[in-house]
């Protein structure tokens, strides 16, 4: 019998999976987030793969791991380490960003992933002729816009805002200090700047943003409306940098930030549709940890709907619903 595993470790979390050459699902593991530029140091970055690893083998640990899928943003290095202190792996494959939200997200391998996560990348992949390209990824000070962490920023920002008296009032501040269980406004100065990841930290608020604007915030709409106007404009740009008009691509919507409120979506469809009018934007199957997986069923020859079949039978807890 063969074992393989699939990890996925960004900003937010390090995820892991792993079955065998049926896609059993044997373990999983789960901990916090591995990426430098979100802020996570080395140390933490160890900690971290340390625990998903624990999780991942904790009722079934094979002597022999035939592959490793990693989608690593960071120093995988330390994944490598941590791993070979376990068990015997045969080989590595390391996927990138945008090819594991293709694979998993629509068992596709090329089109254009627009992924918002803790941080926010547009790239694109085309067999023939090859390209490949990108809009985004400079991290949460030089970019990242409408990722989690721009989210997040834009709200902790809103609430100084109305704090100081020029902003607009928003049921975001109650909602932030009762989840960050503060007393004091004020007291967002700790709770962000002593944190080992502060931009992950931002992060964290993007789903309380979902929770103010299905109340009707506006404040919290307005954002949420900005960030899938600036994921369309990056995605946009992509598509005329590279003379894509003629032939457009197969677009798939990746990472947790799309989760936070349909507003969001709903935006950068509507923008995208109205720039490349006739474009298809999809939706993604499966989270990204199960790239893995998805590659070994594309592989093996089968088709998107069967190969689609399979996951949702053996990662049923992976299928996306937003």
């Amino acid at each position: 019998m063969l074992f393989f595993i699939s990890v996925d470790a960004g900003g937010s979390k390090c995820s892991a999976i792993l079955f065998d050459e049926n896609f059993k699902l044997l373990g999983r593991g789960l901990s916090g987030g591995v990426n430098a530029s979100q802020g996570a140091k080395p140390e933490h970055v160890r900690k971290n793969v340390g625990e998903c690893l624990s999780g991942l083998f904790k009722d079934f640990k094979p002597e022999r791991i035939e592959i490793c899928y990693t989608v690593f943003v960071g120093n995988d290095k330390i994944l490598y380490e941590e791993l070979t202190k376990i068990a015997h792996v045969k080989s590595y494959v390391r996927i990138g960003e945008t090819e594991a939200g293709l694979y998993a997200g629509a068992l596709v391998g090329e089109g254009l992933l627009a992924l918002s996560g803790t941080g926010a990348t547009i790239g694109y992949i085309q067999k023939d002729p090859p390209l490949t390209a990108s809009v985004g990824g400079w991290g949460p000070i030089l970019g990242d816009h409408g990722s989690g962490a721009w989210i997040g920023q834009k709200a902790l920002r809103a609430v100084v805002a109305e704090h100081d008296g020029w902003g607009e009032p928003t049921a975001l501040t109650g909602l932030i200090k009762k989840d960050w269980g503060l007393e004091q406004d004020w007291g967002m100065v700790n709770a962000v700047y002593q944190s080992e990841a502060p931009f992950r930290k931002a992060a964290s608020v993007a789903p309380l943003v979902g929770k103010a604007a299905r109340a009707g915030d506006s404040v919290a709409l307005n954002i949420l409306h900005e960030a899938g106007e600036l994921m369309a404009m990056q995605a946009s740009t992509l598509i005329k940098n590279n003379n894509l008009g003629e032939r457009l691509p197969l677009v798939v919507c990746c990472g947790g930030a799309w989760k936070t409120h349909p507003t969001m979506f709903e935006t950068f469809c509507d923008r995208l549709s109205e720039n490349h009018p006739g474009i298809i934007i999809e939706k993604p199957w499966f989270e990204h940890v199960v790239a893995g997986a998805a590659y070994e069923v594309m592989k093996r020859g089968y088709g998107r709907d069967e190969g689609r079949r399979i996951l949702i039978e053996c990662f049923a807890d992976y299928v996306i619903k937003w």
